[in-house]
């Protein structure tokens, strides 16, 4: 059987779902460019966005394809190593190999924290400028209510 990818499988699930790009980016908390992104092959999306669209898609044959490509997505994050001298996990090699897993986890969890805050950070100055916005039209609000309430007291 041909390896699954997510080029394959996400359009298949959001057309199940009956969901545009635009939809199905805001169900999952991602960009539309990050759905096309997915959709053509560029990109992957990551292991918790893979979760969440399995929580979203209905029982059917998207959903075993969309497992698949999870168990898939695990296994890319937690390679078994073998030793092929003995044809199983050897002590020596499986503590090589949980090294390198480590290192390498640590590596994607650092840059997924780097991205995540300069996600946060982004979210925050996007929040500061629409509460300022939104300031600037409650004054204004008051100070119409006020001119009209002098209007009418004329």
């Amino acid at each position: 059987m041909a390896a699954l990818t997510a080029q394959k499988v996400i359009p298949r699930v959001r057309r199940r779902m009956g969901v545009s790009q635009e939809g199905l980016s805001r169900l999952l908390n991602a960009t539309k460019g990050a759905v096309q992104h997915w959709e053509r092959g560029r990109n992957n999306p990551d292991l918790g966005r893979l979760l969440a669209l399995r929580r979203l898609c209905p029982p059917g044959p998207e959903r075993k394809e969309l497992d698949a490509l999870i168990r898939q997505t695990q296994s890319d994050y937690a390679p078994v190593a073998v030793d092929t001298s003995v044809g199983r996990i050897g002590r020596k090699s499986a503590g090589r190999a949980r090294e390198a897993y480590s290192a390498e986890v640590e590596s994607r969890l650092r840059k997924d924290n780097e991205r995540l805050a300069r996600q946060v950070a982004a979210l925050q100055d996007d929040l500061n400028k629409r509460n300022e916005a939104l300031r600037v039209l409650e004054d204004l609000a008051t100070e119409l209510k006020k001119d009209i309430a002098k209007s009418r007291a004329r």
